[in-house]
C-alpha cells in the first residue's frame, strides 16, 4: 500500500466485493486445542498477530467495482467473544449462527473471533471475509496466535499485493490517489436462510490409508476425496444418481508463486463436471480428477483465468450483470476446501493443537454445498456448511474410503450402487 495505505482491490478480490452486494462471503476455521490460557492471554496475542497481518486491518471503501479499494484503519482490533462450555459440548450451533451473521464490510477489520473455554481444553475459531484472505490464510493465522501464546515473538509483514500483480500481470486501475472521496454503500444484507454444519473426523489409520494409497495409485488425497463426493452424492440423492456433479476446487497459488504465510486472497476456483462410467474403476476416477486438476497448477494458468475474470470488470457492465455472470460461472452442487496436510507443530508451551476444522463457508449458490478438509496431527477433518445438508453424506464418504483402501481388487464404480458393497 501507498503512504495514504489504500490500495484498489485485483481482480478475485472484486469477485469477492460484487457478491458481498447480495449475500455473505465470510468462512470460518476451527481449531481444538487441549489447555486453556486467560482471557486477557488470548487478547494479547490476537492483538500482536493482527499487527504481523496488515490485511486484517482493514475496510472496504468506493461504491463501485472499479472503485473499491482497501483502506487500512490504525489501531482497529478484531473483536473477540469468549463462551464458556462443558467438555465436548458441540460448538457447531455457534459457528452456524455466526456465519449467518453478514460482516459489514464499510467497517475494519473483516474479521472477528470467538475463544470457546472449556476444562482443559479450548477451541479457536476465526471468522473473516473472502475478499481478505483464504482458508490457509485463517490456518497460519491460527498458528500464529498459538505461537505467541507461547511465548514466542513473531515478525510483521509487508501488505499483500493482489494476485494479478504477484503472477505478473500488469494492472491497470484507478491511481490510489484518485480513490479519495468515495465511500461504500452501506452494507444492509439480510441474513441468509439457516447454516447447518455437520463434522467427521477419520480415525488416524483410515487417514494413513488414505494418503498411501493415494500415492500408490498415482493420483492424491484430494482427487480420491472428489472421487468419493461424486458417489456418494449420487448415492444419498436420488436427483442426482443420472446426472453430473459438479465440483468447485479453490486452488491455492502459494506453492506455484512461491508465496509465504502472509495473510491474503491467494487463490483462484476451478468448476468441473463429474459423471464417471459404471465399468470405470475408482481409482481411475480419483487419478483423472487428480489429471484435471494438475493443469492448473502453474504460472500460465494462474494468469489466464485471472485475465479472464478481469474481463468482467472493463465491459461497463454493471454490478448486477457483472454478479449473474459470476454465478452462472461458478454454478456447483459441492465445493471442496482443501487446505491439505497441514505441517505445523502440535505443542505450544501449554496448548496442544489437536486438530484443525473447516474452512466452513455458504457460497453464493444456496442449493451448493461446502466440504471442508483438513489434515494434521495424523487425522484427516471432514466438513459439511449448507443450507440443506445431504444426510448420511460425511458418512457416506467415510465408508467409500475405508472400502477402497482396504480393497485388495479394484473396485467398480458402478459397485457404489450396489447393495450389496
Amino acid at each position: 500500500m501507498n503512504k495514504r495505505a489504500i490500495r484498489p482491490l485485483g481482480t478475485n478480490e472484486k469477485v469477492f466485493w460484487v457478491l458481498d452486494q447480495k449475500t455473505t462471503t465470510q468462512f470460518a476455521v476451527a481449531a481444538e486445542i487441549d489447555g486453556n490460557a486467560t482471557d486477557h492471554s488470548w487478547r494479547e496475542a490476537l492483538d500482536s498477530v493482527q499487527k504481523r497481518h496488515p490485511n486484517l486491518s482493514l475496510k472496504i471503501s468506493g461504491n463501485t467495482y472499479s472503485t473499491a479499494f482497501f483502506e487500512a484503519i490504525a489501531d482497529c482490533k478484531i473483536p473477540l467473544s469468549f463462551v464458556y462450555t462443558k467438555r465436548e459440548e458441540n460448538w457447531n450451533e455457534l459457528i452456524e449462527r455466526e456465519l449467518n451473521i453478514p460482516l459489514d464490510i464499510t467497517v475494519a477489520p473483516l474479521a472477528k473471533a470467538i475463544v470457546i473455554q472449556q476444562s482443559g481444553k479450548s477451541v479457536f475459531i476465526l471468522i473473516s471475509n473472502h475478499s481478505i484472505g483464504d482458508g490457509m490464510s485463517v490456518a497460519l493465522f491460527i498458528r500464529d496466535v498459538l505461537t505467541v501464546l507461547s511465548g514466542e515473538t513473531i515478525n510483521h509483514l509487508m501488505p499483500v499485493s493482489p494476485l494479478d500483480e504477484l503472477a505478473g500481470i500488469i494492472v491497470k486501475e484507478i491511481p490510489a490517489e484518485h480513490l479519495s472521496g468515495f465511500k461504500q454503500l452501506s452494507n444492509s444484507l439480510a441474513p441468509r436462510s439457516a447454516v447447518n454444519i455437520r463434522r467427521l473426523k477419520l480415525s488416524p489409520t483410515l487417514t494413513d490409508s488414505l494418503i498411501k494409497r493415494a500415492k500408490n495409485e498415482k493420483t492424491t488425497v484430494h482427487g480420491a476425496l472428489s472421487a468419493a463426493l461424486v458417489i456418494a452424492l449420487k448415492q444419498v440423492e436420488s436427483t442426482l444418481k443420472e446426472q453430473p456433479v459438479r465440483i468447485l476446487h479453490p486452488l491455492s497459488a502459494r506453492t506455484t508463486l512461491g508465496l509465504g504465510d502472509d495473510y491474503g486472497l491467494l487463490m483462484n476456483i476451478l468448476t468441473l463436471p463429474y459423471d464417471p462410467a459404471p465399468k470405470d474403476t475408482f481409482w481411475n476416477f480419483a487419478k483423472t480428477i487428480r489429471e484435471g486438476i494438475a493443469s492448473t497448477q502453474t504460472l500460465e494458468w494462474i494468469k489466464s483465468v485471472n485475465n479472464a475474470t478481469r474481463e468482467l470488470f472493463y465491459n461497463g457492465l454493471d454490478v448486477n450483470t457483472v454478479e449473474q455472470a459470476l454465478r452462472q460461472g461458478t454454478e456447483h452442487e459441492i465445493l471442496l476446501t482443501n487446505l491439505g496436510q497441514i505441517p505445523f507443530k502440535s505443542d505450544y508451551g501449554g496448548l496442544t493443537l489437536k486438530s484443525l476444522w473447516g474452512p466452513m463457508v455458504l457460497t453464493a449458490h444456496d442449493a451448493a454445498q461446502t466440504v471442508g478438509v483438513a489434515t494434521f496431527n495424523g487425522a484427516l477433518t471432514l466438513t459439511l456448511t449448507a443450507i440443506l445438508p445431504s444426510e448420511g453424506l460425511l458418512e457416506a464418504v467415510e465408508k467409500i474410503i475405508d472400502q477402497v483402501c482396504n480393497a485388495s481388487d479394484e473396485i467398480r464404480v458402478s459397485e457404489f450402487f450396489n447393495k450389496s458393497i
